[in-house]
């Protein structure tokens, strides 16, 4: 069985350059620290498969082949090992036991993935490269984890080196690649709301083709959800293709197809009968409120890329990553009318509220009808360069990137039905929304950066500056058009030490910006967003565990923040209201022990404030979405010996506090907390011919805990109920 253990090399004479080597430039072998390698398993590149739950390289921390404990910010990496072992279904439930992040806070959407890193909403990224995304448009683009290797959470602004950037941080999807190890797995899944899934993985080197590499993903699902009338049905395929014409240059080609034909399990519930009481009870989980024969969701998405790395000599070495991707949608839903409604407190009907009168059990609706379609282009090119000035070893990084996004939405909206939510009657018919003319998005980025990584003695420097140039343009139905011009200089400093026992210090200074996609309910387009972070922390490697543990405090501040817009003839549109702060803690620990123990645990303080609002309701108050503490612990442990040999059990506990959907601060969801359980067996420690193949039974929310993610503009959404999957996996 491969060893989990680590050994910490602290060779003195490590830490000095031969004059050979200074002068070729070769710093690959010159560590200036102590050299963090796992046993029997050592994890060549930042992209390579790792067994259990703790990774030593990323690559989304510096775009270079960089230790984790070296990169002087906060990163977290789940990989394939641990969210297959929890049975997650969605990128959004993969990364559920990250610190400093909180996921699904619109409940079990099976649209999309939301996330929000230290306050503020997350960017998403695939291999490096962003995702289409726009603020007019559900064409969003959304990966199945089981196509992914990892999940790498970068916290704080990174912009430095991807451009326009959140300040909250990213979440950094990577794709499984080839390996140069056969590998073949087919898995077959099914339990609750009729869930029935299959898929297989396949890889290694073609036959009789040492420098060729394949891999072939691919899954199918049909599923209801929690929600009455939703369907959560996917088809996904992935093929890759590695070559390798000499060992200085690799060509990997990456692509995807996936196909959802799903609903809207995100239901907009309102406020009483939810989080308040209200006198016809409680609303149900289950409770659809749209229209069974109109309400969909149906989206077509396509992707095709390569990456490609070459090696000239020991100094200087080459990367280009490219990717190209389309993506359709149509959506059709009947949706709550908050435009007018009862107020509960004053006896009125007032704009805002969705009851229709004082009995408050049938809801104002509305009909609605979008058909989106986006493409992006984008390029990134990379020349590093590894040598020796004197005693400093330089990893120095200089880099041009190229982003191209278009978008059109076509929508339509008409009066629908009245709802009694408690007992509810549907196929009442009204007027399909009729399409109106197209709204265009386009969006071009460039920037440039520079990055150098000094090493000297243990002291590690980081430091990076970049320049951006962006235009967007949105052209309406009617021909107008609204154009965009920003550019930006921001940069990053870090400073790390690595102490003989694997303790390592940090400081670090970085900056965001990010042309900020979409207008306001009169057209006029959305001002960049410019964000400032100041961090200290540690991270600890001991010498012979494989473990990694990490604590970081922060301060974070983002001018430009977008809310919605609180008129509420704006439903839908966002304003900017000017600037917000986050500060707070963080801690995490992984670990993968021989003993056959793997753990995940964390916790996030999170102290929020609006500091500039054009509401003064809002100013001094709680950013959205953003618990002020959250924390998770996830073990499992496999028996290694003994007449259970090969059975394994694991367990979680999630906690959230509640938090607040919107800026004035005015609705707010309890705490909660989630028991998450496991148990799965070793099929070949019953008979040899059984090698390989796994049972298990995954469990979350095994309490069947009801809660409330978030509530937001009188809408509130319910969390995931209890879900138990049964799967049954084969690997030779």
């Amino acid at each position: 069985m491969m060893a989990k253990e680590m050994a910490v090399t602290d060779d003195a004479e490590s830490l000095k350059s031969s004059d050979s080597d200074k002068k070729t430039g070769n710093i690959e072998s010159e560590a200036t620290l102590p050299e963090v390698s796992v046993v029997g398993q050592q994890q060549a590149k930042a992209t390579d498969p790792v067994a259990g739950y703790v990774v030593n390289k990323s690559l989304s921390g510096s775009k270079t082949d960089t230790p984790l404990i070296e990169v002087p910010q906060s990163i977290s990496v789940i990989n394939n090992d641990e969210f297959t072992a929890r049975a997650a279904q969605s990128i959004t439930q993969a990364v559920a036991y990250t610190p400093g992040l909180v996921s699904g806070m619109f409940g079990p959407s099976t649209r999309d993935d939301y996330f929000n890193l230290r306050g503020f909403e997350g960017t998403q990224y695939l291999d490096g490269t962003r995702l289409m995304s726009s603020g007019n448009s559900y064409a969003q683009l959304r990966v199945d984890p089981y196509g992914m290797e990892r999940i790498e959470v970068l916290r704080g602004p990174s912009s430095v080196l991807y451009g326009q950037n959140a300040p909250g941080g990213l979440v950094n999807m990577m794709s499984k690649r080839p390996t140069d190890t056969p590998f073949h797995e087919i898995q077959f899944l099914g339990g609750s709301y009729d869930r029935v899934q299959g898929s297989v993985d396949l890889s290694g080197p073609i036959e009789g083709r040492n420098d060729l590499l394949y891999r072939l993903v691919a899954l199918g699902r049909g599923s209801d959800t929690q929600v009455d009338y939703v369907e959560d049905n996917r088809y996904f395929v992935a093929p890759s293709l590695t070559w390798k014409p000499s060992d200085v240059t690799t060509l990997t080609f990456l692509s995807h197809y996936q196909k959802d034909e799903t609903g809207n399990a995100m239901q907009f519930l309102p406020y009483e009968g939810t989080v308040l009481g209200n006198p016809n009870g409680k609303i149900p989980t289950n409770r659809f409120i749209g229209e069974p024969d109109f309400d969909g969701y149906e989206r077509e998405q396509f992707a095709v890329g390569y990456a490609l790395d070459h090696r000239f000599n020991k100094v200087f070495s080459a990367r280009q990553n490219v990717r190209y991707a389309n993506i359709t949608s149509d959506y059709r839903g009947v949706f709550p009318d908050y435009f007018n409604g009862f107020d509960s407190d004053t006896g009125r009907l007032i704009p805002g509220g969705s009851f229709v009168d004082s009995d408050m059990r049938n809801i104002y609706r509305y009909g609605a009808h979008y058909k989106d379609k986006a493409d992006t282009f984008t390029l990134d090119n990379q020349m590093q360069a590894d040598f020796f000035t004197g005693d400093v070893g330089h990893t120095a990084l200089v880099g041009v990137d190229f982003r191209h996004f278009t978008s059109e939405r076509q929508r339509g909206f008409s009066d629908a039905p009245n709802l009694d939510i408690y007992n509810p009657v549907y196929g009442v018919r009204f007027d399909n929304p009729i399409l109106g003319a197209g709204i265009q998005q386009e969006q071009d980025q460039i920037g440039v950066y520079a990055q150098d990584q000094l090493k000297w003695n243990r002291w590690i420097a980081t430091v990076g500056i970049r320049h951006d140039w962006s235009s967007a343009v949105t052209r309406t139905g009617g021909g107008d058009s609204t154009p965009q011009d920003d550019e930006a200089f921001t940069y990053r400093t870090g400073l790390s030490y690595l102490f003989d026992s694997g303790v390592a210090p940090y400081y670090s200074y970085s900056e965001s910006f990010e042309p900020t996609a979409g207008t306001t309910f009169a057209g006029v387009p959305f001002k960049p967003t410019t964000g400032q972070q100041h961090e200290f922390g540690v991270k600890y490697q001991p010498a012979g565990y494989n473990v990694l543990m990490s604590a970081a405090l922060f301060h974070l501040t983002q001018q430009n923040v977008v809310t919605a817009d609180p008129d509420p003839a704006h439903v839908g549109y966002s304003i900017q209201t000017g600037e917000a702060r986050a500060q707070g803690a963080e801690l995490e620990g992984k670990a993968s022990l021989d003993m056959g123990l793997d753990m995940t645990a964390s916790y996030t303080y999170t102290d929020t404030k609006v500091t500039q609002s054009n509401i003064d309701a809002e100013r001094g108050n709680n950013l959205t979405y953003t618990p002020e503490h959250q924390a998770g612990m996830w073990l499992d442990y496999t028996h290694k010996q003994g007449d259970v040999a090969g059975l394994g059990l694991g367990g979680g506990l999630r906690y959230a506090g509640g938090n607040y959907g919107d800026l004035s601060n005015s609705q707010k969801t309890p705490s909660y907390v989630l028991v998450d359980a496991a148990v799965h067996y070793d099929l070949g420690q019953l008979h040899s011919k059984m090698k390989g193949m796994r049972l298990g039974v995954n469990m979350s929310n095994l309490l069947d805990h009801e809660y409330l993610t978030t509530c937001y503009g009188g809408s509130c959404f319910y969390g995931d109920r209890r879900s138990v999957l049964a799967s049954l996996r084969y690997n030779w």
